[in-house]
């Protein structure tokens, strides 16, 4: 189907005022040193792991020859490493070194400044209705059906600490009869937690539906080399369209951004669904013990993996 010029043009105007919003004009993105296409690139790398040079000239829609040049550039920085992939040592898999890590956490600051900027005074509301809007943008150029749930992952705020709190003494006392002893197990270690939160080694991720929260997940350091998942929920009205994979997976790439070479985890044994994703991402048992506990008897296994 041929489009009407009017639509085209529309688009056209679109396109020059986002241009404009964000700043991507310039030369460098944000002032900083890097061009657009370097920054999507570390951008790239940070999001995605096992990633080889193919993959990326790919997905970054970058001409191959310009995208290896780059890449040399960067390693001769010291930004990203290169090793041979265990799958195919023909190939070279591709990642941030912590220096390149440190590039990117200023880059995300500079971007997340440069739009608190170009929205001062937005309500809620607002706020809400923009992000639909782009969602429903990116589906129509995609060709994407719209889900009837859009989920966002942030990390959390003020509030949070009571609301998973909640949601879990709620969906184990409902689903699994647990009694107000585990609600204060939950209390406990999310309180120490906020107490003692490590802004480098650790971090909790509360997912939302517009601006509903429907899940959850942490990563918590236990010790210099071992990280703890903990907190792991998906409501039941966000269930079967893989939010749990998406939580459990940002869980797991957060710890090897930060070189944790083992991660565990505790549940017991009837959650089923849980432990379905756990075997799915290479977790193994390491440990059982049958006892009493949060009013009935129960299997608690503790699960590892290494990184």
């Amino acid at each position: 189907m041929k489009i009407d010029l009017s639509y085209v043009e529309r688009i056209r105007r679109f396109n020059r005022f986002y241009t404009q919003i964000l700043g991507l004009l310039n030369n460098k993105l944000l002032k900083s040193d890097y061009s657009l296409a370097e920054a999507r690139t570390l951008f790239e790398l940070n999001q995605t792991s096992n990633l080889v040079s193919r993959d990326l000239s790919h997905q970054l829609h970058l001409d191959p020859a310009y995208l290896s040049r780059l890449l040399m550039r960067f390693e001769k920085q010291g930004l990203i490493r290169k090793k041979k992939s265990s799958k195919d040592t023909r190939k070279q898999v591709l990642s941030l070194t912590t220096k390149g890590e440190s590039v990117i956490v200023k880059l995300q600051k500079m971007s997340n400044d440069q739009i608190q900027s170009s929205l001062p005074d937005r309500t809620e509301e607002d706020l809400e209705q923009l992000v639909e809007a782009m969602d429903r943008i990116e589906q129509i150029f995609t060709g994407e059906k719209p889900q009837s749930k859009t989920f966002t992952l942030r990390s959390h705020r003020p509030g949070d600490i009571g609301y998973i709190t909640y949601q879990h003494a709620m969906f184990y006392s409902r689903n699994y009869g647990f009694d107000t002893t585990f609600d204060a197990y939950v209390a406990s270690g999310l309180a120490q937690f906020a107490m003692n939160y490590d802004t480098q080694k650790e971090h909790l991720w509360v997912a939302e539906d517009g601006a509903t929260p429907v899940g959850s997940i942490a990563i918590v350091k236990t010790e210099e080399t071992i990280a703890q998942l903990r907190w792991f929920l998906v409501e039941p009205q966000a269930g079967g369209i893989g939010l749990g994979n998406k939580l459990l997976h940002e869980a797991v790439e957060f710890c090897k951004r930060k070189n944790y070479p083992k991660i565990i985890l505790w549940t017991v044994s009837n959650l089923y669904a849980a432990r379905h994703l756990y075997e799915k991402f290479g977790f193994q048992v390491t440990t059982t013990n049958t006892h009493q506990i949060w009013g009935q008897e129960l299997t608690e296994e503790l699960w590892e993996i290494e990184l």
